[in-house]
Parts: C-alpha cells; sequence; structure tokens
C-alpha cells in the first residue's frame, strides 16, 4: 500500500500546514467548510505555496448552492483558473452541471482548456449526476485527470457498491478518487476492496475560539452562532494515523 497517494481536503491556511505534516503528498485548498467548500482567497493560496512544496490543487467554485453557473460565474471562474495558472498552482478542482443533473460538457471544456497545464479534478457535483456512468463518459471526453466521489452516497463506505463500478468503467483514461468520511478505522478495507491509488479526506478536528467574550446574542454566520466561534481544522495526527496505515 505505499503507493498510495493521500490528498487533504484543507479549509485554512494553518490547516494545508497540519496536514502536510502529517504525511499529506497532496492538499486540495479550499475555503468555507461549512458551505461545502469554496474556492479560497488569493492571499491563503500564496501563503500555502509559498510554506509548502507538496502539489496543492485550488477548489474553484464561486458560490453556495447548486453547480448549475451562468455566464458571469463561469467567466469569474475562468478568470480564477489563468491566475491560479499564472501562480504556479499545480491543480484545479471544479464542478459545473446542467440543470438536468447532467455534466456541462462545453462548460468543462472550456475551463479545462484555460486551466492546463494544470491538472483537472472534478469534485463531488458528480455524485449528483442522474447517471454515473454517463457522466463518468463525459468528464474522460471533457480531459478531466480525476473525479473526486463517494459513489453518490454520502460516504465511501455507503457507495463502495458504485465506485467499483466506475473503477470498472474508467479503466486507465479517468482517475477515480474516493472522498467522504474516510478514516484510519475504514482506509484499509476501502483500498482493499477499490485497489485505488488516491484517497481524499479531511482529517477534520474542531477547534474552539480563543475569545473570552461572546457576543452570543449576536451571529455573523448564517448557519449559525457555533460557526462564529468554533470551525474545523486538519489535525495532523489523524492524517498521520492513515499515512502509517498506506505505507
Amino acid at each position: 500500500m505505499s503507493s498510495i497517494l493521500i490528498e487533504v481536503a484543507a479549509f485554512t491556511p494553518s490547516s494545508a500546514l497540519s496536514a502536510a505534516l502529517g504525511g499529506a503528498d497532496r492538499i486540495e485548498l479550499c475555503s468555507g467548510y461549512a458551505e461545502g467548500g469554496l474556492s479560497p482567497s488569493i492571499g491563503s493560496v500564496a501563503y500555502v505555496r509559498e510554506h509548502l512544496n507538496i502539489p496543492i490543487h485550488v477548489m474553484v467554485r464561486p458560490r453556495v448552492g447548486d453547480f448549475v453557473y451562468h455566464h458571469d460565474e463561469l467567466q469569474a471562474m475562468e478568470k480564477e483558473i489563468l491566475f491560479y495558472r499564472q501562480s504556479g498552482v499545480n491543480g484545479v478542482v471544479l464542478g459545473i452541471l446542467t440543470e438536468q443533473g447532467e455534466i456541462n460538457i462545453e462548460a468543462v471544456k472550456r475551463l479545462v482548456n484555460a486551466a492546463r497545464p494544470m491538472s483537472v479534478t472534478f469534485h463531488r457535483a458528480f455524485d449528483q449526476c442522474v447517471d454515473p456512468l454517463r457522466a463518468l463518459d463525459h468528464l474522460i471526453g471533457c480531459g478531466v485527470d480525476r473525479v473526486l466521489t463517494s459513489g453518490g452516497k454520502s460516504s465511501v463506505p455507503e457507495g463502495l457498491d458504485m465506485l467499483r463500478q466506475l473503477i470498472a468503467h474508467a479503466g486507465n483514461a479517468i482517475t477515480i478518487l474516493p472522498g467522504g468520511g474516510i478514516s484510519a478505522g475504514n482506509v484499509h478495507q476501502i483500498i482493499t476492496q477499490l485497489g485505488v491509488k488516491e484517497i481524499h479526506l479531511s482529517g477534520k478536528t474542531w477547534v474552539q475560539s480563543p475569545m473570552s467574550h461572546s457576543a452570543s446574542t449576536v451571529s455573523l454566520c448564517s448557519s449559525g452562532e457555533v460557526y462564529d466561534f468554533q470551525w474545523y481544522e486538519c489535525d495532523a495526527a489523524s492524517i498521520k494515523a492513515v499515512k502509517d496505515i498506506c505505507q
């Protein structure tokens, strides 16, 4: 299992550094955990690139909600991708669907072309597709390098059956990257059953705000007061525990 690549989703610069300390082989840099992952700030990308020498793939997602983007949003995503390409980022992570739950082929091709020579991952918007195998064929045709997926379920352990089908269908044309609910407690079973060479996890832990004063009647977060004074960071020990099993 020594050839297993571990990608870690990091939602803050500190998390990225902790993930690398724990043995991450690649970082998926995002922001907005509570929103399901959004584009990180320019400063976060610059800081992580300055401090890490492992590949960094950056989320390109301009807003919360669905993955059906209008013209202005697609233009903004393309500009973001061009900025990352010029900044020396290793890869981008994106997902664009149609109103019918299909891959937006034209838009994905456009952004893949904008991204080259960076690597392109299609994220878990894939798990909202009406026909996963057809969607996979479309992504192969678009030139996408890998698909992050939990097999259409809430977690990888629940989606193992579909993941097996996707891996068999993909062959060598595209990489299937299982992600969602992977931990030290199940990673050996997942890798053994699927035979994959890459896995994706967050290894997250709650962090409590150091503020001694809490204006409990005023919340600045739409997700509720809890995210004003607590948030998730990567736990280096959790990443290391997975790394140790994969060696």
